[in-house]
């Protein structure tokens, strides 16, 4: 009798010379496979004579052995990190995850959520989740896991590293340096992950007695030149100025574009400071002071979480909250005036 234990999906990957997430995704017929490379992995399958135990699995437990991945921006290098984070823990387990992207659009959001549960995914991660939109969130927990990401609900399972606490050492570290007119440039959507840096940004100011501008508040639609354009506005009806706070390092970029196109520089003329370190703020000119969140490990643990309660299979579980640390980091894009 021939005792050799039935082949992997390691074995099936290493075979095909591609790696598990792909021999995942050929399982589950996503489009971000190539021709060539799925019939690779089909090859590799046929010749092992491999039986997928993530679709035996699926079959036994009615399992659809996918999750749904609610991000407010692709484009944002935060997210590739986080979605990194996630993918790693997933493809251990078999699982492959459809993302949408709700581009900080609340009917775009609701619609996703809804889609997610008609393909009857068997978990959800979702960020920046919009009050409105929680509601229906709610609903989605008493069919599936949720885990929320930047979005501190008390009857959801969330990953959170206090934004409030980021911004208000952003703008902490401005005010230090003798800043006094600081403006900040968030999207114009009402998710908890911009209020709590709206109510950092607002905390530090009342905490060292300088007064709070609203008009130096700035909410933006979204779009894919939002910085470059608010920065523009700001510089022209508030010269003022002396320093911007962006909601996050993309902003803050096309901060750094708009204020170079005008002749000006950094910091001598500016300071700018972003918001999660990702690749981008340590390469542009001058290295930019921002806020590091640990964004892999985000995605480690909000997949590890929703992984452990899908296994549970209990709805009803105490909601968990995990909260990561933040740290500033000081580059060359601030000075003290």
């Amino acid at each position: 009798m021939d005792s050799k234990p039935p082949p992997t999906i390691y074995d099936i990957a290493s075979k095909a010379e591609v790696s598990i997430t792909t021999v995942s995704r050929v399982f589950n017929n996503s489009p971000a496979v190539s021709e060539k490379t799925k019939k690779k992995v089909e090859k590799a399958i046929a010749e092992m004579n491999y039986i997928p135990n993530a679709i035996a699995r699926s079959l036994a437990n009615k399992l659809s052995n996918t999750i749904g991945l609610i991000v407010s921006d692709l484009s944002n290098p935060f997210f590739t990190d986080v979605i990194d984070g996630i993918e790693h823990v997933i493809s251990r387990e078999g699982y492959f995850a459809f993302n949408a992207d709700t581009r900080y659009d609340i009917a775009r959001e609701k619609k996703y959520i809804s889609r997610m549960l008609e393909k009857r995914v068997d978990g959800i991660i979702t960020f920046s989740t919009n009050e409105s939109t929680h509601t229906l969130i709610k609903k989605a927990k008493q069919l599936i896991p949720v885990v929320s990401v930047q979005s501190q609900f008390r009857d959801t399972d969330s990953v959170n590293t206090q934004d409030a606490k980021g911004a208000y050492k952003a703008v902490e570290h401005l005010i230090q340096k003798g800043h006094k007119n600081i403006a900040i440039i968030v999207f114009d959507y009402d998710n908890l992950t911009i209020k709590s840096r709206i109510d950092g940004y607002i905390y530090a100011h009342v905490n060292y007695k300088l007064p709070v501008n609203k008009e130096y508040i700035f909410k933006v639609k979204f779009c894919a030149d939002a910085g470059y354009e608010m920065t523009n506005h700001i510089l022209d009806k508030h010269p003022e100025v002396t320093a911007i706070f962006g909601y996050n390092d993309k902003l803050a970029v096309s901060s750094y574009m708009a204020i170079h196109d005008r002749g000006l520089k950094i910091p001598d003329d500016i300071s700018i400071v972003g918001y999660d370190n990702t690749e981008m703020a340590s390469i542009v000119t001058p290295k930019m002071t921002t806020v590091a969140q640990p964004m892999y490990e985000m995605g480690v643990r909000a997949a590890e979480l929703l992984m452990t309660r899908i296994k549970e299979k209990n709805l009803k579980a105490e909601p968990k909250l995990i909260v990561l640390p933040l740290e500033l980091i000081e580059r060359k894009s601030t000075r003290e005036l």
